[in-house]
């Protein structure tokens, strides 16, 4: 435990130091190579075991973790730096429906949280076609922010994307497709600040479903996973623009693909996105959105698949992916960004549907949501109860502070030299 606080202690300062270097506009990552992650402790979850639960969220502004929990039907809030719930959201005026018999009915499914005038503001979609949210200022103590925002569908809205240049936020009606008809999914621009849609009823063509989608300042628009065009295989990933419109749309059958059923999606500093499959035994896709003159390029990461939320840490330049690897275990990889596709270390998770996973931006912890029972239905040994799994990079890169203490140096003394002035 003594170690474990020292790292601690360690990468907090370093990613501190990291948040100055950004500032100055110099890069801070470690030099890309294998990294050793092992499990750090793991944070009980209050109330029901947790046996359904969607996205995870890692927010910097409050230094906190936020869950979709369904199995008691709320948002939990747990603590970075102590490593414990604290708190959690709800509105008992208008309560999460919780785990349904159908996933597309429960709720709380897609968290997020934005910072418009610098107060954090938690929003988490419903299965019952609301936008909840909540002002998280003190995450111990969330309160309700807006009335419940009704995009207009039946069925539940899934996850989302901020822009911050724009306060615009993007949530996905993912499955649609299952109410009576078999409308289109589609996506909702909100302004974060007021809880006002300003664009509904966005769809993309052909598209069935609609999974995480990532805002791009490349680009200055939204890309969102499309699980499938016109009801086939592989589909692949479409840009949403902030008027509403639709962009470019990556098919991924044009790129030789024909298995995939993209889940997750995560931007990288090198303006790559990362795009979860969700079919066991296929990959991972690295698409280059702006390859071959704007049609896009791939490059296929065979190691790991059946994957749904994907993260992406700009303090380690490093993306996290859920799924299954090679053994046909359960595993999340770290993938670099900066030596695509070099896998940096592969994780074995416990048999469970580990499908969601965020990390802390200032000392790299990363936290992956377990149920209570495992796959074949027997108990959870790891989580009898269900849990939050925190794992550590051990060691820390060295080189890392070294080049960030350099750099807080010369910073120190240009500051010496103004002031002796």
């Amino acid at each position: 435990m003594r170690y474990a606080e020292k790292r601690r202690r360690g990468l907090a300062v370093t990613g501190a130091l990291c948040s100055l270097a950004a500032t100055l506009g110099v890069a801070c990552s470690a030099v890309a190579g294998p990294v050793n992650y092992q499990l750090l402790t793991t944070i009980p979850v209050t109330g029901n075991p947790l046996n359904s639960f969607d996205i995870s969220f890692f927010d910097p502004g409050t230094n906190a973790v936020y869950l979709a929990d369904r199995s008691n039907a709320a948002v939990d809030i747990f603590s970075a730096a102590s490593l414990s719930q604290i708190g959690s959201a709800s509105d008992p005026l208008n309560p999460f429906t919780g785990a349904q018999s159908h996933s597309y009915q429960s709720g709380p499914d897609g968290v997020l949280v934005t910072g418009p005038g610098g107060t954090p503001f938690l929003f988490a979609g419903n299965g019952n076609s609301t936008l909840q949210s909540f002002n998280v200022s003190n995450p111990a103590s969330p309160t309700v922010l807006f009335p419940p925002i009704n995009t207009g569908g039946v069925f539940r809205v899934d996850e989302m994307a901020y822009s911050p240049t724009t306060h615009l936020l993007l949530a996905a009606n993912n499955a649609e497709e299952n109410a009576p008809g078999s409308p289109p999914s589609f996506g909702t621009l909100f302004d974060a600040q007021t809880g006002a849609i300003v664009h509904g009823g966005i769809t993309i063509p052909g598209a069935v479903g609609l999974e995480q989608p990532v805002w791009d300042p490349n680009t200055n628009s939204f890309f969102i996973s499309v699980p499938s065009f016109g009801g086939g295989e592989p589909g692949g990933v479409a840009e949403i623009k902030t008027d509403g419109t639709i962009g470019q749309i990556y098919n991924f059958a044009d790129f030789g693909i024909t298995s995939c059923s993209p889940t997750g999606l995560a931007l990288g500093d090198s303006g790559n996105l990362m795009v979860g499959c969700g079919d066991q035994g296929t990959q991972t896709v690295l698409l280059n959105p702006t390859g071959n003159g704007g049609a896009g390029s791939v490059v296929k990461i065979p190691q790991i698949s059946k994957s749904d939320e994907i993260w992406y840490n700009p303090g380690t330049h490093d993306f996290y992916v859920t799924g299954i690897d090679a053994t046909n275990g359960r595993a999340f990889d770290v993938i670099s960004d900066t030596s695509i596709p070099t896998i940096l270390d592969s994780v074995a998770l416990p048999d469970v549907n580990a499908h969601s996973i965020t990390v802390d931006l200032f000392n790299g912890d990363v936290f992956v949501p377990l149920e209570n029972k495992t796959i074949a239905g027997a108990t959870d040994l790891l989580c009898p109860l269900g849990c939050i799994a925190v794992f550590a990079a051990v060691p820390e890169p060295p080189s890392l502070l070294l080049i960030v203490t350099a750099l807080l140096g010369l910073a120190g003394f240009g500051w010496l030299r103004q002031t002796v002035r």
